[in-house]
């Protein structure tokens, strides 16, 4: 009897823990990374936000009507190290980019914001994350008139998978994904790319700009549904110990 229920316990352990894995970006309303570049002189978030705070944060008023009925499940994620929030949702386990607006800071302090809005069928982030796991979004500008000859298309790509230390703590098993991406403008190309890093059960603890800058997780918080999840383990692994020792 105590092998049976030693091994169901097992069983379950690997199981969710399988399933916790899985989870390279805790997506939940409240989740918060702080990242510092390496200089230590620039301190800078990523933030989960609802929809409407994300809607909130485009800083010239404008494109809240645009995005408002797209999903009554959409959540944001707030990117300053990059300029940009990403409006997604999540579907069977995985997180699907329905709109992304991009900001720049112009010459005379000015921020200007592009909408680029997405077929409903592209990956955020995929539910299964794998060494040489590629996919492609391409997403067109919004605008009162439709426009054909502008897209953004990024290839992702996860190139490695790394263990390293940072300030907020010593990571394993650390994706590393590139982002290529193609800004296409009638017969203009521009291609850029950057890397991001993510933990299991984490998220991100490093990213490198478009421009050669890294920045490193310095302190993260996360809401109670991803640390009661990490307690469970802890203690059913517990409750395994004892039945050991009986």
């Amino acid at each position: 009897m105590r092998l049976a229920i030693q091994t169901l316990g097992v069983v379950w352990l690997f199981t969710t823990c399988q399933t916790v894995a899985q989870d390279y970006f805790p997506i939940s309303v409240g989740n918060q990374w702080v990242f510092r570049n390496r200089d230590g002189n620039d301190e800078r978030l990523i933030e989960i936000l609802t929809a409407n705070q994300g809607l909130q944060v485009n800083s010239n008023g404008k494109g809240s009507k645009r995005l408002r009925n797209l999903d009554s499940e959409m959540v944001v994620v707030y990117d300053q190290i990059n300029f940009r929030s990403h409006f997604v949702v999540r579907r069977e386990g995985s997180w699907y980019q329905l709109a992304r607006i991009q900001y720049k800071k112009r010459k005379n302090g000015k921020v200007r914001s592009i909408t680029y809005i997405y077929p409903a069928d592209q990956f955020f982030l995929p539910k299964q994350m794998r060494v040489e796991k590629k996919w492609t979004i391409s997403g067109q500008p919004f605008r009162r008139r439709k426009v054909d000859d502008e897209v953004l298309t990024i290839n992702f790509k996860v190139v490695s998978m790394e263990n390293f230390k940072v300030k907020a703590g010593r990571f394993r098993r650390v994706l590393r994904i590139s982002e290529e991406s193609e800004h296409q403008r009638k017969d203009r190309k521009n291609t850029t790319l950057g890397y991001l890093w993510l933990a299991p059960n984490i998220g991100p603890v490093r990213l490198k700009t478009v421009n050669e800058e890294v920045f490193e997780l310095v302190r993260y918080s996360l809401t109670l549904d991803v640390k009661m999840t990490d307690q469970l383990l802890s203690l059913h692994w517990g409750s395994i110990k004892k039945l050991r020792e009986k």
